[in-house]
């Protein structure tokens, strides 16, 4: 029984750990509007890690704005991810494949993709 404890106290540290490690990987601003939303203070009582990535991906994709331009936040956050870029010589078309080549590549591989 005092292994059970000790397990079930390392855990619950990993996951404070954890839940505090996301938070402190967000900025200034996303830290506000995560704490701001209802969900949080739920969240932070049961350390729910998938819970916090969850409304910070939600909020990214939505920009905050009510699911206000949510299509364009989704491929906006996407590029910012894989860190693509248009080059000043390169035309719209060109930066168009490169990011459907992406797309590709994230299909192939199973990664998710919500368009």
């Amino acid at each position: 029984m005092g292994e059970l404890m000790k397990t079930e106290k390392i855990l619950e540290g990993d996951l404070h750990k954890f839940f505090m490690v996301l938070m402190s990987l967000c900025d200034t601003d996303m830290k506000n509007q995560v704490q701001s939303t209802n969900e949080y203070p739920d969240l932070e009582e049961k350390l729910d890690s998938m819970g916090l990535l969850n409304l910070i991906k939600k909020l990214v994709h939505t920009g905050g704005m009510n699911n206000l331009n949510t299509r364009h936040n989704m491929a906006m956050s996407f590029v910012n991810l894989m860190k693509l870029y248009k080059d000043r010589f390169q035309t719209i078309q060109d930066f168009r494949d490169q990011y459907m080549a992406m797309k590709k590549v994230c299909n192939m591989l199973e990664l998710c993709w919500q368009m």
